[in-house]
C-alpha cells in the first residue's frame, strides 16, 4: 500500500499535466457547458455549439470532396507512360513509388485545407441560423421591393455561400492545373496549347462553372447596391440604379454567355471560344462596371446633383429613420422664455426638487473617501435612477431622482500579505450593501447627504434591506468557492467580522473528485485538488462580472455601455439594456462606430442580474417599437427570452430609456431630422448636440459633446412629473441652442421620443454660452479666484439645461476639493435664466436671485443640518446673498492693497492687508459652511 501511494499523487500530478496540454479545450467546453446549464441557458449552449460543428463538419465535407475530387479525377485521366526499356521501366517504377507518395501528401494537404475550411465556417454559425429561422419585417427596400428580412437574415449567408463555392472552384481549378501539367497532361508547343483526353473537358467545366458562379456574384451585387455607402447618403444613388445595376445586369449575362462559350470550346480545337468569354468579362467589367458608371457620375450627375439625388435622398432619409425609431418622434413647440415666476417654480416643486446637483464623477470620489468603510471595498460607478421614497420621520411619499452605488470587494486592494488563496478564492467572496443619495442634498461639510448608508446598511426612507451580499459586481473579477468549511467574511462590525455562509440556488456543485480535477484544469490552479475546505456540496461561482456573464450568455447581442444598479424586495439587482442590430438595412446611414458598424437599432431586450446569486434572467422588449430580430432570435432559442411582463412589478419600475440607445439617435437626428430633400443637400438646418460646458473651461471634456441626462420633470403641458433623458441640440457651427429631445422612461410611455423646437428667430444660449457669462461674471470669477489662492481646486460639474414650463434654466454645481484630502465638497450652485446669472450656496438662493423674488422650494432643495435625518426647510432672501458680496468685493479689495503695497515695497502696509484678508477669509469660510 505505501508503495501505491508513494506512485499515486506523482501519477496524478503526470495526468494532470497531459490534461493540461491536450485537454484543455475538452475540459473548457464541458465547463462552459455546465455554467449555461446551471443558469439555464443550455439550449443556447448546445444550438450554438451543434451548429459550429455541424456547418463545420458539413461545409468542411463538401470543401474536401469539392478539392480531392477533382485532384483524384486529374490523376486518374493522367495519359498512360509511353514504353521504355528496362532502365527506364525501373526509373518508373521509382516514379510510381513517388507519384503514390504525392497522393498521400494530395489526400493530406486536402484535408488539412479542408479543416481550416470548416472551423471558418462554424463562425458563421449565426449567418446560419438567422438564414433559416427569418422573419418578415413587413416592409420592403425601395428599389427591388423585397423585404428587409431579405438582406438581413438571408443575404448575408447567401454571400457567404457564393464566395466559399468560388473559392473553393478556383484552388480546385489550379490545382487540377498544376497537377495536369505535372503528369504531361497539359503540353504547350509554341503558342499552342495540347491537352490529353478528358483534361480539357476537366478543365474547362471547372471554368464555365467559375463563370455562371460569377454570374449569381453579381445578381447577388445588385441587392449590395441598396446597402452601399456614399458621401451624401447610404444606399443606392442615381448612378448606382441607372448605371451600375444596369451594369451588372450587362455582366450578368456576359458571365452566362462565357461559361457557355467555355463549354463549347471542349469540342473546339485550342482555346479561342474560351478566351473570347474572358475577354468579354474582363472587359464588360471595365467598360459598364467601371467606366461608364464614372462617366454618369462626372457627366450626368454632378452638374445636376440636386435635381437627380433629390429620391433617393428621399428614401434615405424614411429608411434611416425607421432603422433608428426616428420615425414616430413627437414634434412640440417651445417658446423658450427668459424669465420664470416664483409661482411657476413652486408650481413644478417636484422638478426643482429633482435638479442633480451631485454629477456622477464627483459623487463617485465622495462614495469612495467617505462611505467605503476599509480599504478593500470600493464604489466602482455610481448609477442614476428613480424611486418612490417614503421619509421615515415624515411619512410623506415622493418621487425621487437618486444616486446609488454597490459597494463592491475589490480584491486587488488588500494587503500583499493577506493575498492568499484561502482569502482570495474561499472567505473574502463578495462586498456588501450599497449607498444610495438624493441628486441634489449636501451637509454642512458640502457632503452629500445618504438615504443609505454605512455598514449594515441605515436607511432614511422606507427601503426594505434584506439580501445585502453582492457576489456578482463590476469587479468581482476572480473564482470563489462557497459553502465551504470555512466561513465567508460578511461585513466588520467594530473591532470584529461578521461571518455569513453563501445561500443561494447558482453556482456549480464540484461534488467528488472529477469535478475537482476538472477545475483544477480549467483555472490551471493545483489548490482546488489540495484544500480540504472544499466539500461534495461546495460549489464554485465564475464569471462572476456582470459585463463578463451576460455577454458570455448573449455573444450575439450587443449592450449598453454600463450596468445599473437597482434595489427592490429588500435585494440588489443589476440591470442592463441589450441591443439588437444589422448593417443591412437599405438605405439606412450607418452609426459611427469605432467597434461594430451598423445601420438599425432595437433596445429589444432587458437583463436583470441577482447581485447575491448570479441568476440572469433576459426579457424581451417589444415596446414602443417592433423588433423582428429579437423575434428571429427568439426562434433560435425558444425559452431564452422571457416576455416582459413576466418581469417583477418591482423591477419594472425601473426600467429606463438606455443612454447609448439615445445618444446614437440624437446623434443620427441632428441631420436626418431635414425631412425636405433640398434641406437636407444643403445642410442648411443641420444641428450638432450641445457641447459640454463648466465654469473652469479648461477640462478636458469641454467642447465635447453633452452626454445625455436623466432628470425628474413635468413637460410643457404635462399632468404630472415625470422621469425621462433628454439631450439639448444647438445649431452646427454654433452655440445658441435650437431644440431639446427627450425620452420617456416610466412604464405609460416608455420610449416615446419627444422633440421640443424653439421659434427659428429667436436667439436662446446654448450651454456654452452660458458658462462663458458666468466665468465672466465678477463675483463669480472673483470668488473662484479666492479659492483658489486658499490651496482648493475648484471645478464644476456640467452646466445642464432644465426645462420648467415654457422656460429654461441653467444649473451648474460648483465644489472645492482639498489638494491634501481629495475629497470633493459641493460648495456652490450657479443658476442662469435669460440674462441673469447667480452664484449661492444652494439651489433656493441662487432660484431667488434670478427669478428676483423669493422663492419656496421643497425641504429637500435646502442644505440640511449635519448628520442624518430630514433637511430643514429655508425661504431664501436676499440678506445672505448681500452679506456675501460684500464679503467678496471687499477681499478683492484687500487684495489689491496688498499686491500694490508689495509693488511700493511697503512691507509694513503689505502685512495689515494680509491680515485683513485672512480675517474676511474666514468669515466667508464661515459663510460658506
Amino acid at each position: 500500500m505505501s508503495t501505491l501511494h508513494k506512485y499515486f499523487w506523482p501519477a496524478v500530478v503526470a495526468l494532470l499535466l497531459l490534461l493540461m496540454i491536450f485537454g484543455g479545450a475538452l475540459v473548457g467546453l464541458y465547463t462552459d457547458w455546465l455554467w449555461f446549464k446551471d443558469l439555464g441557458y443550455g439550449g443556447i449552449f448546445s444550438k450554438i455549439l451543434l451548429t459550429k460543428v455541424g456547418l463545420g463538419v458539413v461545409l468542411g465535407l463538401l470543401f474536401f470532396f469539392v478539392i480531392y475530387g477533382n485532384l483524384w479525377y486529374a490523376r486518374k485521366i493522367a495519359p498512360p507512360p509511353s514504353p521504355m526499356g528496362l532502365e527506364q521501366r525501373l526509373l518508373e517504377r521509382l516514379g510510381r513509388l513517388a507519384r503514390r507518395g504525392i497522393g498521400l501528401v494530395l489526400f493530406g494537404g486536402s484535408i488539412v485545407i479542408s479543416v481550416l475550411v470548416g472551423l471558418e465556417a462554424a463562425t458563421h454559425w449565426e449567418d446560419w441560423l438567422k438564414f433559416v429561422h427569418s422573419t418578415p419585417f413587413g416592409a420592403t427596400d425601395p428599389q427591388f421591393g423585397m423585404d428587409i428580412g431579405f438582406y438581413v437574415f438571408r443575404l448575408p449567408f447567401l454571400n457567404y455561400i457564393y464566395n466559399w463555392l468560388f473559392v473553393a472552384l478556383a484552388i480546385s481549378t489550379i490545382a487540377a492545373i498544376a497537377i495536369h501539367y505535372a503528369d504531361e497532361a497539359i503540353e504547350v508547343f509554341g503558342n499552342r496549347v495540347q491537352f490529353a483526353p478528358g483534361v480539357k473537358a476537366h478543365l474547362g467545366t471547372l471554368v464555365a462553372l467559375m463563370f455562371f458562379l460569377k454570374a449569381w456574384g453579381y445578381r447577388l451585387g445588385m441587392y449590395q447596391l441598396v446597402l452601399g455607402s456614399g458621401n451624401l447618403f447610404d444606399g443606392a444613388s442615381y448612378a448606382d440604379v441607372h448605371a451600375r445595376l444596369y451594369a451588372l445586369w450587362i455582366l450578368f449575362f456576359v458571365a452566362i454567355i462565357g461559361g457557355l462559350l467555355v463549354l463549347f470550346n471542349i469540342t473546339r480545337r485550342g482555346l479561342g471560344f474560351a478566351t473570347v468569354g474572358l475577354g468579354l468579362v474582363v472587359g464588360m467589367s471595365i467598360l459598364a462596371g467601371s467606366i461608364y458608371p464614372a462617366l454618369v457620375e462626372q457627366l450626368n450627375v454632378k452638374p445636376n446633383e440636386l435635381e437627380k439625388e433629390m429620391p433617393f435622398i428621399k428614401r434615405a432619409i424614411t429608411a434611416t429613420q425607421n432603422a433608428y425609431g426616428l420615425d414616430q418622434i413627437a414634434v412640440r413647440p417651445f417658446a423658450a422664455e427668459t424669465s420664470l415666476t416664483a409661482a411657476q417654480v413652486e408650481a413644478n416643486e417636484t422638478t426643482i426638487q429633482n435638479v442633480r446637483l451631485w454629477d456622477q464623477d464627483h459623487l463617485q470620489s465622495a462614495y469612495n473617501q467617505v462611505q467605503t468603510i476599509n480599504q478593500y471595498y470600493h464604489f466602482q460607478d455610481v448609477d442614476v435612477d428613480r424611486y418612490w421614497l417614503a421619509d421615515k420621520a415624515s411619512g410623506e411619499k415622493r418621487y425621487r431622482q437618486v444616486w446609488l452605488s454597490a459597494r463592491e470587494f475589490d480584491q486587488e486592494q488588500l494587503a500583499s500579505n493577506a493575498q492568499t488563496w484561502i482569502n482570495l478564492h474561499l472567505q473574502y467572496t463578495h462586498g456588501y450593501g450599497f449607498c444610495m443619495s438624493p441628486v441634489n442634498e449636501v451637509n454642512d461639510e458640502g457632503m452629500p447627504t445618504f438615504f443609505v448608508s454605512d455598514i449594515p446598511p441605515k436607511t432614511t426612507v422606507d427601503l426594505p434591506l434584506d439580501q445585502m451580499g453582492v457576489y456578482f459586481g463590476e469587479v468581482t473579477r476572480n473564482y470563489v468557492f462557497v459553502d465551504t468549511n470555512a466561513k465567508e467574511f460578511d461585513y466588520p462590525a467594530g473591532a470584529g467580522t461578521v461571518e455569513t455562509t453563501y445561500s443561494g440556488d447558482e453556482g456549480i456543485g464540484i461534488g467528488g473528485f472529477f469535478r475537482k480535477v476538472l477545475f483544477a484544469l480549467r483555472f490551471q490552479d493545483l489548490n482546488i485538488l489540495l484544500n480540504q475546505n472544499l466539500k461534495s456540496k461546495s460549489k464554485v461561482l465564475y464569471n462572476r462580472e456582470v459585463e463578463n456573464r451576460v455577454r458570455t450568455l448573449f455573444s450575439f447581442l450587443q449592450f449598453d455601455s454600463d450596468p445599473y444598479l437597482v434595489t427592490a424586495g429588500g435585494g440588489l439587482y443589476w440591470m442592463w439594456d441589450g441591443y439588437t442590430i444589422t448593417d443591412a438595412y437599405p438605405y439606412s446611414q450607418r452609426s459611427p462606430s469605432d467597434a461594430t458598424s451598423f445601420n438599425y437599432i432595437r433596445n429589444s431586450v432587458k437583463i436583470v442580474v441577482n447581485a447575491y446569486t448570479g441568476k440572469v434572467d433576459a426579457y424581451s422588449i417589444q415596446e414602443p417599437l417592433d423588433d423582428p430580430i429579437i423575434k428571429t432570435y427568439q426562434k433560435m432559442f425558444p425559452g431564452a427570452f422571457k416576455p416582459i411582463s413576466r418581469m417583477p412589478a418591482q423591477l419594472r419600475e425601473h426600467i429606463r430609456y438606455p443612454e447609448d440607445l439615445f445618444r446614437i439617435q440624437t446623434n443620427i437626428y441632428r441631420r436626418y431630422h431635414q425631412t425636405n430633400p433640398t434641406v437636407f443637400y444643403n445642410n442648411s438646418d443641420l444641428w450638432e448636440v450641445a457641447s459640454r460646458a463648466d465654469l473652469t473651461g479648461g477640462g478636458g471634456e469641454e467642447g465635447s459633446p453633452m452626454e445625455p441626462y436623466y432628470v425628474i420633470m413635468k413637460l410643457p403641458n404635462g399632468e404630472s412629473e415625470e422621469f425621462i433623458l433628454m439631450t439639448p441640440f444647438i445649431r452646427a457651427g454654433k452655440f445658441n441652442m435650437v431644440s431639446w429631445m427627450c425620452a420617456k422612461c416610466d412604464a405609460a410611455d416608455y420610449g416615446r421620443l419627444v422633440l421640443y423646437q424653439f421659434p427659428r428667430d429667436k436667439n436662446v444660449y446654448g450651454p456654452q454660452q452660458v458658462a462663458a457669462r458666468a466665468r465672466q461674471d465678477t463675483v463669480i470669477s472673483q470668488q473662484v479666484t479666492l479659492w483658489s489662492q486658499q490651496g482648493s481646486q475648484v471645478s464644476s460639474g456640467n452646466l445642464l439645461v432644465v426645462p420648467i414650463e415654457s422656460s429654461l434654466m441653467y444649473v451648474m454645481p460648483v465644489y472645492l476639493e482639498s489638494t491634501s484630502t481629495k475629497i470633493p465638497e459641493l460648495k456652490r450652485v450657479i443658476v442662469a435664466l435669460g440674462n441673469k446669472v447667480a452664484m449661492q450656496p444652494t439651489l433656493a438662493e441662487a432660484l431667488s436671485d434670478v427669478v428676483g423674488a423669493p422663492v419656496t422650494t421643497p425641504e429637500s432643495v435646502a442644505k440640511p443640518k449635519a448628520g442624518v435625518g430630514k433637511p430643514s426647510p429655508v425661504v431664501p432672501g436676499a440678506v445672505a446673498s448681500e452679506s456675501v458680496k460684500r464679503l467678496i468685493d471687499q477681499a478683492v479689495s484687500q487684495y489689491n492693497a496688498a499686491q500694490d503695497a508689495q509693488k511700493r515695497g511697503d512691507w509694513s502696509q503689505y502685512g495689515v492687508q494680509v491680515k485683513a484678508l485672512q480675517k474676511t477669509l474666514n468669515e466667508l469660510k464661515a459663510k460658506a459652511r
